[in-house]
C-alpha cells in the first residue's frame, strides 16, 4: 500500500492543480531544453515523466482544474489510499531502490537528515530538490509507504535510473602531453558517474595545461562513446602550433634596467633549463606585474602601451616568438597625505591613524591601497556594511605629489537576515551553524565572520570553506551564506605500520586496525577503534567524544581502553640490597651510584628483567568552550579508573623499581583524575601559520590507598605562531615562512597530605627523540621528576593542507632530582640543573598536515654541551662526514 507523492501534492490544495500543472511543464520543457542543448539525458525536474506529461496536457486546458479539486491524473489506482495519511507523520526512514554504481552509503549525507521529521511538501521538495543536485541519477520515482499497519510513519522511496558510469577514459590527438599528464589534470575519474558539467571542466582543464606548455589555439572536446557494454570518455584534441619565446625585450624604460624588469615578469625566453613556452595567460599576468612594479614606486601613471609579438623561424623551420613591451614610465609620485570628510562614527584622528604611508615618502601605490582598506574594514569589522566610501585621488603634477581625499556617505549597521549552508551534502546543516558566532538578527561583525571560518575549518570536515554576503530582503539586511566542499573525515587503516612507541625496546613494526571518524554520520561527533599488535605490545580503544551537548559548547566522551605489554627493567637481585627511595641506590650491574649516573642510568642488557603489564581502563572527560576577544578560552577535565596487573616470577626476579615490587602478579587498582585549560588564538589548529596556544594540566594519580603509585604531574606550555614571508608565486600559491616556537615544563611531584611519592619508572619523564628532543631516542631510559622542553621550527608549506617542510632546532632536558629528598626533587636548584643536561639536534624533514597521515620524517643532527664544549653525537647515517652523521626520526605531528 503506497501513494505517489506528486499526485498527492495536487489533492493537498496549496495551491491550483492548474498553476502546479502550468509551473511543471515549464519546468520540463526548460529543463528538456537544455539537455539538448548540451547533449545531457532530460530531467524532469521533480516530477516523474508520466505525471509530468499528464500535468502539461492538464495545463493546456481551458480553466484547467477548479482549485482544490483533483487533477485527472491524480486519480488514483484502486487500493490506493486516498486520505494523505503521510502528512505530518514522522519520517521513519528513506530508501533507494534502482542503485547500482552509486552505493547508499553516497547518499546518506543526504537522506540522514530527513529522518524523524515530520513529513511535508516543503520537506519533501527540499529533499528531492538535493537529490537531483548530487547529478548522479537520470529519473527519481518518489513514492511513500507506511511504516507499520497502523500508517504511524513513513518510509520514503525513491525509484532511481542511474546516469552511466565512465568505465574507461582515452585521449585522442595528444603527443606533446603524456596520457599520465593529462589524467592528472581531469577530475573525472574511472567509475565515476557521468558528470556533463565536470567533463566541461575538464576540457578546460586540458585546455589550461596546453596553453602552460605554449600551445595558444589548442582546442578540446569530449564525447561518450558505448564500447561492448561498457562508456568511454574520449577527449579530442587538436594541438596546434607551440610557440617558443626566443627573447624578451623591453623599450621606454629610463628608470629600471631590462634585467631588473626581466626579473618580475613569469614568461621566460627560452634558455638552459627553460622552455620558453607561450600562453597569453602569462602575458596578461605580466603586464600587470610590470605595471603594479612601477606604481609601487612612485610612478603612479606607468602603464605597459603595447606587446609587441613578432613572430620569426628558426633554421628548422620551427616559429619562435620576440615580445616587446613598450612601457610609457612618467614623473615620480611623493606621497602628500589622506583627508577625510563625512565621518561621524569615528574620528578623524581615529581614521589616520589606520594610514601608515608618510608625507614626504615616495608613493606605493599597493601600500595606500593597504591603508584605505584598513579604513573599509574599521566600518566591516563593526557592521557598517553598506557605506559608501568614495576615495578621490588628487595628483600635483607641478610638485609631482599626490594626495587622498576620503569621502564617507555613513549608513546604520547591517543585521543579518538569514544564515544557510551550501554543499554539505553529509554534515548536518546545524552541526555547521552553531560553529558559527552569529545568529539571525545579530549586527554583521567581519572579525565574527572570519572566527566562524576558522570554527569550521579547524573541524577539518571541509577541504574549501567560501562564506558569501548577498543582500537581505530590506535595506539593511544581508544574507550570510558559507559554501563549503566536503572531504574525507573517515580514517581506516589496516596494516603494518610504525608503531609510534619512543621506548627503544619495542618492536617497531605492529600489525594496525583502526576506524576513527571525526564526523560520524554527519553529527560532530567523533567514534574510532583501534587495534595495535607487535610481539612486545597489544592494546586496543574505543573511543567516542560529543561536542555539543544540550546546544552548549560543551563536550563530553568516553574511552575503554586494554593494553598489554612486554618490557625490560632494572633488577635488585645481588646485594647491596635497596629499598629504591635510597639516593645512594644503585641496580645490578654497577657497583656505585656514581657508575650508574655515568651510564646515563641504563644498566647493561644482560641485567634486565623481562616483565609483563596488562592494564584495562575506563574514562571520562568534558570540557566548556568560550570565545574572547584573546582567544577561545577552555577548562576540561576527566576521570580515569582502571585495573593493573604486572607479572613477572618474584623467586627469580626483584625489580630495582620499587612501584614493580608493590602488587604484583594480583590486580591492583589505577585510578586517576586531571584537569585543564586553554586558550587559543591559532588560525588553524592542524597547521597553524599564526597566532598563539595556552596550555596547562594537572593530574592527580592514586586515588585509593592500595593503588601502586601515588603522584601529581602538571605540564603547562607555550605556543607561538609567527608569519614571516608570504609571497605569491603561482595563481594557486604561495611561498609561505612561519616560525614556530614552543617551550613547556613538565613537573611530577607528590600528592598533598603528606603522602610518600610512588611513581613506576615507565611513568617518569625523559627525552624520548621522537616528539622530545628528535633523534635523542637514547635518552629515553634517563627518567627524572622534572622536563624542560623546547623546540622552535622554520616552517614552509609545499601543499596547502596536505604537505610542508620544518627546519627545527631542539633543546630538552630532564633535572636528575631524587624522590628520596625532602619535596620530591630539587626541580631544577642550581647544581640539580644545567646546560649538561640538555639534549639538543637540529634539522629538518617532511610534516603531513592531514588527519588520516600525521607523520613527520626528518634527520637530526645532535649534539651536547659537557665543561663548555660542543660534542657532537655520532649518527646513524651519513658517519662520514665531519661532525658525525644525521639520525632518523619518524615521528608522529602531534595536534592540541
Amino acid at each position: 500500500m503506497r501513494v505517489h507523492l506528486l499526485q498527492a501534492a495536487f489533492r493537498a490544495g496549496a495551491l491550483p492543480a492548474s498553476a502546479i500543472a502550468l509551473a511543471a511543464a515549464m519546468a520540463l520543457s526548460a529543463a528538456a531544453a537544455l539537455a539538448q542543448e548540451e547533449g545531457a539525458p532530460q530531467q524532469p525536474g521533480a516530477m516523474a515523466a508520466p505525471e509530468a506529461q499528464a500535468a502539461q496536457e492538464g495545463a493546456g486546458q481551458q480553466g484547467g482544474a477548479a482549485e482544490g479539486e483533483a487533477a485527472p491524473e491524480a486519480q488514483e489506482a484502486p487500493g490506493v489510499r486516498d486520505d494523505g495519511w503521510y502528512l505530518g507523520r514522522p519520517i521513519r526512514d528513506v530508501i533507494f531502490t534502482g542503485l547500482r554504481n552509486v552505493r547508499a552509503a553516497d547518499l546518506e549525507g543526504v537522506s540522514h537528515q530527513f529522518r524523524g521529521r515530520p513529513f511535508d511538501y516543503s520537506l519533501f521538495w527540499e529533499l528531492q530538490g538535493m537529490l537531483w543536485a548530487l547529478e548522479y541519477f537520470d529519473m527519481i520515482e518518489p513514492s511513500a509507504v507506511p511504516a507499520d499497519p497502523a500508517g504511524t510513519a513513513v518510509i520514503l522511496r525513491f525509484a532511481v535510473t542511474e546516469r552511466p558510469v565512465v568505465d574507461r577514459i582515452a585521449f585522442v590527438g595528444n603527443s606533446a602531453i603524456r596520457r599520465n599528464a593529462l589524467l592528472d589534470t581531469i577530475s573525472t575519474g574511472v567509475r565515476d558517474v557521468v558528470n556533463h558539467a565536470r567533463i566541461h571542466l575538464d576540457e578546460r582543464a586540458i585546455e589550461s595545461r596546453y596553453l602552460e606548455r605554449g600551445f595558444p589555439d589548442v582546442q578540446v572536446r569530449s564525447e561518450l562513446q558505448a564500447s561492448g557494454g561498457n562508456t568511454v570518455l574520449v577527449f579530442h584534441i587538436t594541438e596546434g602550433d607551440r610557440v617558443i619565446i626566443q627573447e624578451i625585450r623591453f623599450e621606454g624604460n629610463s628608470a629600471f634596467s631590462d634585467r631588473t624588469l626581466r626579473g618580475q615578469i613569469s614568461l621566460r625566453a627560452r634558455g638552459f633549463g627553460r622552455d620558453g613556452a607561450f600562453h597569453e595567460a602569462g602575458l596578461i599576468a605580466d603586464r600587470a606585474a610590470l605595471t603594479m612594479y612601477y606604481h609601487e614606486r612612485g610612478f603612479i601613471d606607468a602603464e605597459v602601451v603595447d606587446v609587441g609579438q613578432e613572430i620569426v623561424r628558426d633554421a628548422r623551420g620551427n616559429n619562435s616568438l620576440i615580445l616587446t613591451f613598450n612601457i610609457s614610465e612618467g614623473p615620480q609620485y611623493t606621497f602628500a597625505g589622506v583627508t577625510f570628510e563625512g565621518n561621524r562614527i569615528f574620528s578623524t584622528e581615529t581614521l589616520s591613524a589606520l594610514i601608515r604611508s608618510r608625507p614626504g615618502e615616495t608613493v606605493n601605490a599597493r601600500r595606500v591601497a593597504m591603508d584605505l582598506q584598513r579604513v573599509h574594514e574599521l566600518y566591516l569589522e563593526n557592521g557598517y556594511i553598506f557605506n559608501l566610501i568614495n576615495v578621490d585621488e588628487r595628483r600635483d603634477r607641478v610638485n609631482n605629489t599626490v594626495s587622498f581625499h576620503v569621502s564617507i556617505v555613513e549608513r546604520g549597521r547591517a543585521h543579518v537576515e538569514s544564515i544557510s549552508v551550501v554543499g554539505n551534502q553529509r554534515t548536518r546543516t546545524d552541526v555547521i551553524l552553531r560553529e558559527i558566532p552569529m545568529v539571525p538578527g545579530d549586527v554583521f561583525s567581519r572579525a565574527r565572520l572570519e572566527e566562524g571560518w576558522r570554527n569550521l575549518m579547524n573541524l577539518r570536515y571541509f577541504s574549501v570553506i567560501l562564506p558569501e554576503t548577498p543582500p537581505g530582503s530590506a535595506e539593511g539586511l544581508m544574507d550570510l551564506v558559507f559554501v563549503v566542499e566536503e572531504q574525507p573525515t573517515t580514517e581506516l587503516q589496516f596494516g603494518l605500520t610504525f608503531s609510534g612507541s619512543a621506548d627503544p625496546d619495542t618492536f617497531p613494526i605492529s600489525v594496525l586496525f583502526r576506524m576513527n571518524d571525526i564526523n560520524f554520520r554527519g553529527t560532530g561527533n567523533q567514534l574510532g577503534f583501534d587495534v595495535n599488535a607487535s610481539p612486545d605490545t597489544i592494546s586496543s580503544s574505543l573511543m567516542y567524544n560529543h561536542r555539543w551537548i544540550l546546544g552548549l559548547p560543551l563536550s563530553g566522551g568516553f574511552d575503554f581502553s586494554v593494553h598489554w605489554a612486554r618490557r625490560f627493567a632494572a633488577m635488585n637481585n645481588s646485594a647491596p640490597f635497596f629499598h629504591g627511595n635510597e639516593p645512594y641506590a644503585f641496580p645490578d650491574g654497577f657497583a656505585s651510584r656514581e657508575e650508574f649516573d655515568r651510564a646515563n642510568r641504563v644498566p647493561p642488557r644482560e641485567y634486565l628483567m623481562r616483565f609483563q603489564q596488562l592494564y584495562l581502563s575506563l574514562g571520562f572527560s568534558t570540557g566548556y568552550r568560550w570565545p574572547t576577544p584573546a582567544g577561545t578560552f577552555s577548562v576540561g577535565g576527566g576521570i580515569r579508573g582502571g585495573i593493573v596487573r604486572v607479572m613477572y616470577d618474584d623467586l627469580v626476579y626483584r625489580p630495582f623499581d620499587p612501584a614493580l615490587r608493590e602488587g604484583n602478579n594480583r590486580w591492583t587498582p589505577m585510578n586517576s583524575v586531571w584537569t585543564s585549560t586553554s586558550l587559543d588564538r591559532r588560525d588553524l589548529s592542524f597547521d597553524p601559520s599564526r597566532g598563539y596556544f595556552l596550555t596547562g594540566r594537572t593530574a592527580l594519580h592514586g586515588i585509593l590507598p592500595a593503588e601502586r603509585e601515588h603522584y601529581m604531574r602538571s605540564d603547562v606550555s607555550a605556543q607561538l605562531f609567527i608569519p614571516l614571508v608570504n609571497v605569491p608565486v603561482t595563481e594557486n600559491w604561495n611561498f609561505r615562512l612561519t616560525l614556530g616556537l614552543h617551550s613547556g615544563l613538565s613537573f611530577i611531584y607528590a600528592q598533598p597530605g603528606g603522602r610518600p611519592l610512588s611513581v613506576e619508572e615507565a611513568n617518569r619523564l625523559a627525552v624520548d627523540g621522537m616528539f622530545v628532543g628528535r633523534g635523542w631516542s637514547e635518552s629515553f631510559r634517563v627518567k627524572g621528576l622534572a622536563l624542560w622542553n623546547n623546540w622552535a621550527e622554520l616552517r614552509v608549506p609545499l601543499v596547502p593542507g596536505l604537505l610542508a617542510w620544518d627546519f627545527f632546532f631542539d633543546a630538552a632536558g630532564v633535572e636528575g632530582s631524587e624522590e628520596g629528598q625532602p619535596g620530591a626533587g630539587y626541580y631544577f636548584r642550581s647544581g640539580n640543573f644545567g646546560i649538561e643536561n640538555m639534549r639538543f639536534s637540529f634539522g629538518g624533514g617532511l610534516r603531513f598536515t592531514i588527519p588520516q597521515f600525521p607523520f613527520r620524517l626528518s634527520l637530526a643532527k645532535r649534539f651536547r654541551v659537557q665543561d663548555g664544549q660542543v660534542q657532537w653525537q655520532e649518527g646513524s647515517l651519513f658517519r662520514n662526514t665531519r661532525m658525525g652523521g644525521l639520525d632518523p626520526v619518524l615521528s608522529i605531528a602531534v595536534t592540541f
